[in-house]
């Protein structure tokens, strides 16, 4: 009897650790004044710590980028951080790959600062939980290129890791070299590519033989053997394009998320691919809306340790522009959270007060899911500034705990555009099918009251004058959201 008595004890605990570390959520912002900051990679360590990379720049100086590494404790708060600089260099981090129990490699693109921006190539060091460097090397490519990009992610195999490195001559001629290199950083073989466009993400080496790569530039599966020559490419399906995320539930099938393109607008688009080249019995879902732009995650916005509960996030409302995260427009991050065939359970938007860019979601050992990105907050900053946010969310999507006053708040339906002239469009979270929709005027009254039975309505509010007014959206499902809109 006390053997049970034991052992339900000790499930008990278990299943207590379980639910307080999924309810470990928090919200952290890297804010330097005179610096636009910018998260490009995001991993969470063996420790529950974790490593974001990115570059910096400083107010007004276009091209002197350095690259950035923060170390994040489980909990929210900084532990450390550190700056890669190679002098008369622009560098940008573009990846941290785990590659044992406490050490990572951590890839940096460089290029010279002064047009024609040349003299490219990638700084690669071995990095430990402590930030401290304990092996480097740099690649350098022809003279005659400059960079456009490393990207990943990186694939570890046997120890050896796939690694791509994008060059451009001019606009539209992109090439790559491909290398794989050893666990001391030797370099096992290399092929450099003259046919364009080729630029890779996502990389992955099947076995001995076989490597798989994704083109951002022509959208196709590519397929090298192991002397690093084209045997194969396959479009991706359904019009799928950059950004892409990809998350391999197996060594040959994959989860792939990208930027679908059903018409004249984008929306997220994220199938399951039961065979990593062929193409045939995939299954697919998509997310958006008609009348804005919603794009993945800029490096990767899919990921689950559950493929039962699978996190897949981008930016909501995002302007069409060369620098995004860099538009006077409110735009939210937004994510889903899908079973193993792609059915959406909930789907939910933060912020709408500032401008959010998206570039990376994980799913944390907890059960949960952090998400990190870009911030301009235009509304009350007169710099044209970007900060780091992060966003450390439970399993359903929430924060909770002790961000009494977060700084980016959780939405389950938005009102668009605020401010606005004469119609309102309201988004309803896929778990709301229904809501009251209750507009107030400065006095207190109520103008407008109506029942919306749709994901995606337009009420019209031409009659209304000019003011600013509080809306309030409710349902019996648990839906009450409310908030102030301007009718111009």
């Amino acid at each position: 009897m006390n053997t049970i008595r034991y052992i339900f004890a000790i499930l008990f605990l278990q299943a207590a650790v379980n639910i307080l570390a999924q309810q470990t959520t928090w919200e952290y912002v890297l804010r330097t004044p005179e610096l636009d900051e910018e998260s490009i990679d995001l991993i969470e360590g063996n420790d529950g710590s974790i490593f974001v990379g990115g570059r910096t720049i400083m107010l007004e100086q276009q091209y002197n980028y350095k690259s950035l590494l923060l170390k994040i404790d489980p909990q929210g708060t900084f532990v450390d951080s550190v700056h890669f600089t190679i002098p008369g260099k622009w560098t940008s981090m573009s990846q941290i790959l785990p590659v044992s129990n406490d050490n990572y490699v951590v890839l940096s693109t460089f290029r010279d600062l002064n047009p024609p921006h040349k003299n490219c190539g990638l700084h690669m060091q071995l990095m430990n939980g402590n930030l401290e460097i304990t092996n480097q090397i740099t690649i350098l490519a022809d003279s005659s290129y400059r960079i456009n990009g490393s990207w990943g992610h990186y694939s570890v195999y046997d120890g050896n890791l796939f690694i791509n490195l994008s060059v451009i001559l001019q606009v539209g001629f992109y090439h790559s070299y491909l290398f794989e290199i050893d666990s001391n950083f030797n370099i096992i073989k290399q092929k450099f590519l003259t046919d364009y466009p080729k630029a890779y993400s996502h990389l992955k080496k099947l076995d001995d033989n076989t490597y798989w790569a994704l083109n951002l530039y022509t959208n196709k599966y590519e397929i090298f053997d192991s002397a690093f020559n084209l045997v194969g490419e396959q479009k991706v399906p359904e019009r799928m394009t950059a950004n892409f995320g990809v998350k391999w539930d197996s060594d040959t099938s994959f989860y792939l998320m990208g930027d679908h393109m059903p018409g004249n607008y984008h929306n997220l688009g994220f199938l399951r691919q039961p065979h990593y080249f062929d193409t045939t019995g995939y299954l697919f879902n998509s997310w958006g809306e008609a009348d804005t732009l919603d794009f993945p995650a800029w490096s990767n916005g899919i990921d689950f340790r559950n493929k039962d509960s699978i996190f897949i996030g981008g930016t909501h409302n995002m302007p069409y522009a060369l620098d995004p995260g860099q538009q006077p427009v409110p735009t939210w991050f937004v994510i889903l959270q899908t079973d193993s065939l792609l059915n959406v359970r909930w789907e939910r938007f933060y912020g709408g007060n500032a401008n959010y860019l998206m570039m990376n979601l994980i799913a944390t050992r907890d059960g949960g899911c952090l998400v990190a990105g870009t911030r301009y907050d235009y509304m009350n900053s007169p710099e044209q500034q970007t900060d780091i946010i992060m966003l450390k969310l439970n399993s359903e999507g929430l924060l909770v705990g002790n961000n009494e006053l977060p700084e980016t708040r959780m939405h389950e339906a938005i009102v668009y555009p605020n401010p606005g002239t004469d119609a309102l469009q309201i988004r309803l979270a896929v778990q709301h099918p229904t809501a009251l929709l209750e507009l107030f005027d400065a006095n207190g009254r109520l103008v407008l009251s109506q029942q919306l039975y749709q994901k995606e309505s337009r009420i019209a509010v031409d009659h209304l004058p000019s003011g600013t007014y509080i809306y309030r959206l409710s349902a019996d499902t648990g839906l009450l959201e409310n908030g102030k809109w301007v009718k111009q």
